[in-house]
């Protein structure tokens, strides 16, 4: 992949800041829609920012911080918050980077997102250089910001050198993907004065997220409180065994109770159940409803469903995420979600709307009924077959293991999820790194199959547990591996075995965008011939699958008998009056990978 092709959105908010990035208090406060998104590509990963311009109506964008993904880096910003620093009177919005840590930046009317962010992260770059697991939640309570991550929670000290201080650590492993502590919110402390954090506690993924609560003591420490289990209220609600529940993806939301006005606590969250397959998303174990807890201001719990409880002819929910009181009508509340839970979710996001008395559940709803998916499907990813070719590059010595894994797990498990090996190979030239290459094409019956078949690998219990947890087979690549779909144009329909010895070419050649069609022609008029009479024997041709590359580029498989054999036919060929003649203005580029075949692959 070059450059950047796909951010994620992650957090869209309104942030109000009332003074410049020097501490002087601005005449009005300026108020900012702020959308925040990360990326993880090729030896990288990046979080950019988009600032909207009420006024002209666009956005305007700004890449906050970039760097390596070395390690398990990942640069999802998950929260943001405006907080004032309480020793220099400056605004400061901070954002959740992800692994790389926490940041922040002041009010600047000069830059033309009106955001001047750091250039150094606040936390923990000159510390841990990063965290292990990604920060999700943050939170200012008792005049300071706080944010958790992994196990703990910290809390910052203020001033022109800032600082960050540990005041909890659960002092458990946490699964990177879960997260561990989830949530983080700001309540009154029940116990005595100041404010006490809520959360979620959920560190891998047997949790049954266990809702905390870290109270102020008031001597400068803090005391621990379990207030309840998301699993166990679930499992209550539905009469099943629960044997996982996640929640906490967002802030537990507050809202007035429609009735005494005292605060409740919205907290969504999903699971599992080992039973009941009746009421599971299909293919899973998961509730497909929409699950949240309602806290009272006495600590107390109660399990609600978005659209009522779930049956088979309602929409499938899985997980509220989000919460929003109406900018229309205090009186109603949004709630948005789903969660794909590493399976297939195509347009299953959704948004309800609900009075506010319903979503508490001082008053009876309506049930609503399902909508038709009228989504309409992207063009020729039902058509087929398509090929993929893909590359990866073995770290220095680990090729043996790649090849291991490929020989003994990983064909057997491509064919088990519907992918069909066309060829695995090995570079015959170039350096000692260019010949640890791994070079293999895959046939899918079409782009949308390639899709489902890689998720349906990429989840098997036997390749995550039974393959990759095997010391020898981790670490094995150098760089992320590289990914083509082709579309085939001339290709035969089985690959015969050889019992001679034969070496591989794959072309990869571009042209100037128009001329693929000139280009497709010659090679169907001239080129294969030519390359038959000369000795090669053509194995497919394909055009890429994806834009820009689809535009300008091909790519041709041809087998000759020796490495020797390919120079020579080469040398005929472009001798031949007729190539030359042919040939025309096409102005050509090409890329040759001379590879042998591996004794497991179909194509030898």
């Amino acid at each position: 992949m070059h450059g950047v092709g796909l951010f994620q959105a992650r957090v869209d908010a309104s942030v109000n800041f009332t003074t410049t990035g020097e501490g002087r208090v601005l005449n009005a406060s300026k108020h900012l829609l702020v959308m925040a998104a990360g990326a993880n590509f090729e030896r990288g990963g990046a979080v950019s920012v988009w600032v909207r311009d009420d006024v002209a109506g666009t956005w305007h964008h700004t890449l906050v911080r970039h760097g390596s993904n070395a390690g398990g880096i990942r640069w999802v910003p998950r929260d943001l918050q405006v907080y004032r620093d309480r020793v220099t009177g400056v605004d400061r919005v901070f954002l959740l980077l992800g692994n790389p840590g926490i940041i922040s930046g002041v009010y600047d009317p000069r830059e033309p997102s009106r955001i001047r962010w750091d250039r150094h992260v606040e936390f923990p770059f000159l510390t841990k250089g990063s965290f292990f697991t990604r920060p999700l939640g943050i939170a200012e309570a008792n005049d300071a910001l706080h944010f958790s991550e992994g196990p703990s929670i910290f809390r910052r000290i203020d001033g022109k050198r800032p600082q960050w201080e540990e005041i909890l650590n659960l002092a458990e492993d946490t699964d990177t993907d879960v997260g561990g502590i989830r949530g983080l919110t700001a309540i009154q402390n029940p116990n005595g004065k100041g404010q006490s954090l809520l959360f979620v506690w959920a560190p891998g993924e047997r949790a049954q997220s266990q809702v905390k609560r870290l109270d102020p003591d008031g001597k400068g420490g803090y005391t621990l409180h379990d207030e309840a289990n998301l699993g166990q209220l679930m499992s209550r609600h539905l009469g099943v065994k629960v044997p996982y529940t996640l929640g906490g993806h967002n802030m537990m939301y507050p809202v007035p109770h429609p009735t005494t006005g005292e605060p409740v606590h919205i907290i969504g969250f999903y699971g599992s159940m080992a039973g009941k397959p009746e009421l599971a998303w299909k293919g899973s174990r998961f509730y497909g409803g929409g699950l949240y807890a309602v806290r009272t201001a006495a600590g107390k719990y109660s399990v609600h469903e978005v659209n009522g409880p779930y049956t088979a002819d309602k929409t499938l929910l899985v997980s509220p995420r989000a919460f929003c009181r109406s900018p229309f009508d205090p009186k109603e509340i949004f709630i948005g979600g789903h969660d794909s839970s590493n399976k297939i979710s195509d347009n299953l996001a959704w948004i309800f709307r609900a009075p506010l008395s319903v979503a508490i559940g001082t008053q009876d709803g309506i049930p609503a009924p399902a909508l038709p998916d009228t989504t309409p499907r992207m063009p020729r990813v039902d058509a087929g077959p398509v090929y993929e070719l893909r590359i990866y590059a073995a770290a220095e010595d680990r090729l043996g293991h790649l090849i291991k894994r490929f020989r003994d797990h990983t064909d057997r498990l491509f064919r088990k999820h519907k992918m069909e090996p066309v060829a695995y190979w090995l570079p015959t030239d170039g350096t000692a790194k260019e010949k640890r290459r791994f070079v293999y094409i895959l046939k899918h019956p079409s782009r949308y199959a390639a899709y489902q078949n890689w998720n349906a690998f990429t989840h098997d219990p036997e390749w995550k547990r039974g393959v990759l947890e095997k010391p020898e087979f981790q670490r094995l690549l150098s760089e992320r591996p590289e990914s083509v779909f082709l579309s085939p144009q001339d290709i035969p329909g089985t690959f015969p075995h050889s019992t001679n010895p034969s070496i591989f070419e794959l072309r990869t050649t571009t042209v100037a965008n128009g001329k693929l069609p000139d280009l497709q022609a010659h090679h169907r008029q001239h080129t294969t011939r030519l390359q038959l009479k000369h000795g090669m024997s053509p194995r497919g041709s394909w055009f890429a699958y994806d834009k820009p590359e689809s535009e300008n580029t091909m790519v041709t498989l041809l087998r000759h008998t020796s490495r020797t054999q390919a120079d020579l036919n080469w040398k005929a060929i472009e001798a031949d009056p007729e190539w030359n003649k042919s040939h025309g203005n096409l102005n050509t580029k090409t890329d040759r990978l001379y590879l042998k075949p591996m004794d497991f692959s179909p194509m030898r």
